[in-house]
C-alpha cells in the first residue's frame, strides 16, 4: 500500500475478507484478473460464528482450487445431524451414503485466514485492521475509496469495481441506495464449552426445539463445542438468556442437549450474542458494484447454509465480475437474478422446516413463523 496522501489503483477492491470476499478473490484470481484489494475490519483473531458445513462444500473448494490445503487443516469431521423437532424423540439424518463423504465443523476464525491466506498466495493484496470510511464515484470510472487502519493510517485507492462483502451490515450496498428486506429478526446466544479428554461428543449436529425457540450443539476441533439457543430479541431477554446464569439454567433443561454434554464446562466469558436476521437487498448489483455473501442475502442458520452460501456467492460473483470487466453486464444481470431466485428456494424451505414444529401452538416464537409461511416473493418482503 502507498504512502500516507498517495492513491494506489485496483482493478477490485473487496470490502471485507470473511469466506465470501476471499472467495471473490480466489475466483477472480482463476479467471486471470489482477490489482485485487482485500480490505478486512480484523486481524483474524477474533472468534467468529458459525461452524458446520455440508459434504458439498468439497465441490466449492475444489473448484476455488484449496480442496487438498483444506484437509490440511484438519478441521472436525460431521457425519450428520440428529434434531428433536416436531418430536420429543431425535430423529437422525447421516452422511453415511453421501458420495462426497462427510461434512465439516469449522474452527471459523482458523478457516477464515485460511481462506485469506489462499486468496493473498494468489496474488490479491490482503490489507487487514482497515475499515473503508466512504467512498465517492471517481473522475472516469469507478470508484475512490477512503481507508483508515488501526493505527488512523489514511489511504486513497481507487478501483474499477467494489464488492461489499462487509457481512449483514450490507456497508458500501446501502450507501448505492440498495435497502435490506427483512423477513426475520433471529437472536442467537452462542457459548463454547470445553470437552473433557476422558469425554466424547457425538460428531452429529445436534438441534432440539423447545417451547422459547431452538437450541444447537456441535463439537470443533480442539475439544471445544459450540453451544447456541436462537429465539426473537424480546425472548431473549425476558429469559435473561444473555446472562451465563440464565443461559446455563435454560440449557440444563433441554431434553437431548444438555445430558450430552455432561462434564463439559463453560468456558469463562465465551458467550457471544449475534443477529441472525433473514433478508435479501432489494438491489445486489449496481453500475461497478455488488454485495455478496450475507451482505446481499442473509440465511437463518437452522439452514445451516450460511458457509456454503458465502462460498458460493463469491464464485458467482468473481465470474460476473470478470465478464463485466471486459465488457459485458449481462452476467451481472443473472448474478442478481440468480441471488433472488436463491432466496426465494431458501424461504420456502425455511417455511417448511418451521411448520414442521407444532407441539406449541400458543408459543409466540413458532406462532410467529407459522404466520409467515405463506410463500413471498422478494418484491413483496419490503412490505411483509
Amino acid at each position: 500500500m502507498s504512502r500516507s496522501g498517495s492513491v494506489d489503483a485496483f482493478d477490485i477492491v473487496i470490502l471485507g475478507g470473511g469466506p465470501a470476499g476471499c472467495a471473490t478473490a480466489l475466483t477472480l484470481a482463476r479467471l486471470g484478473i489482477s490489482r485485487v484489494l482485500i480490505v478486512e475490519a480484523g486481524q483474524y483473531e477474533s472468534v467468529r460464528i458459525g461452524e458446520s458445513v455440508p459434504p458439498d462444500i468439497r465441490l466449492l473448494l475444489e473448484e476455488l482450487g484449496v480442496w487438498d490445503d483444506f484437509l490440511k487443516e484438519d478441521h472436525e469431521p460431521c457425519l450428520g445431524s440428529c434434531s428433536s423437532w416436531g418430536d420429543d424423540a431425535l430423529g437422525y439424518n447421516d452422511f453415511l451414503f453421501n458420495p462426497l463423504g462427510n461434512g465439516w465443523h469449522l474452527d471459523r476464525k482458523r478457516f477464515d485466514a485460511f481462506l485469506a491466506r489462499q486468496a493473498a498466495a494468489r496474488g490479491s493484496v490482503l490489507c487487514t485492521g482497515t475499515r473503508c470510511e466512504n467512498g465517492q464515484s471517481a473522475e472516469e470510472d469507478g470508484f475512490l475509496l477512503r481507508l483508515r487502519g488501526g493505527g488512523g493510517q489514511v489511504r486513497s485507492v481507487t478501483t474499477r469495481f467494489v464488492v461489499d462483502a462487509t457481512g449483514m451490515r450490507s456497508c458500501f450496498a446501502r450507501t448505492m441506495g440498495a435497502r435490506r428486506l427483512f423477513v426475520d429478526q433471529l437472536l442467537c446466544v452462542t457459548g463454547f464449552l470445553d470437552l473433557p479428554s476422558t469425554a466424547s461428543f457425538s460428531k452429529l449436529t445436534m438441534l432440539e426445539a423447545v417451547e422459547y425457540g431452538w437450541w444447537y450443539a456441535a463439537k470443533l476441533p480442539n475439544n471445544r463445542l459450540a453451544v447456541a439457543i436462537a429465539s426473537d430479541p424480546e425472548i431473549i431477554k425476558q429469559r435473561g438468556l444473555r446472562t451465563q446464569e440464565g443461559w446455563l439454567g435454560h440449557l440444563a433443561q433441554t431434553n437431548h442437549i444438555s445430558p450430552a454434554l455432561a462434564g463439559c464446562r463453560l468456558v469463562e466469558d465465551s458467550q457471544i450474542t449475534c443477529a441472525a436476521p433473514s433478508f435479501v437487498l432489494d438491489k445486489t448489483a449496481g453500475s461497478d458494484w455488488l454485495a455478496v455473501g450475507d451482505a446481499a442475502s442473509a440465511y437463518d442458520p437452522i439452514s445451516s447454509q450460511g458457509i456454503y452460501k458465502a462460498l458460493s456467492d463469491g464464485t458467482r460473483a468473481g465470474e460476473a465480475i470478470a465478464a463485466y470487466l471486459r465488457g459485458s453486464d449481462i452476467k451481472l444481470s443473472e448474478y442478481q437474478t440468480s441471488l433472488e431466485a436463491r432466496f426465494k428456494s431458501y424461504l420456502e424451505n425455511r417455511n417448511f422446516f418451521y411448520g414442521m414444529e407444532q407441539r406449541w401452538p400458543e408459543s409466540l416464537f413458532w406462532t410467529r413463523r407459522r404466520a409467515r409461511a405463506a410463500p413471498m416473493r422478494v418484491q413483496e418482503l419490503a412490505h411483509s
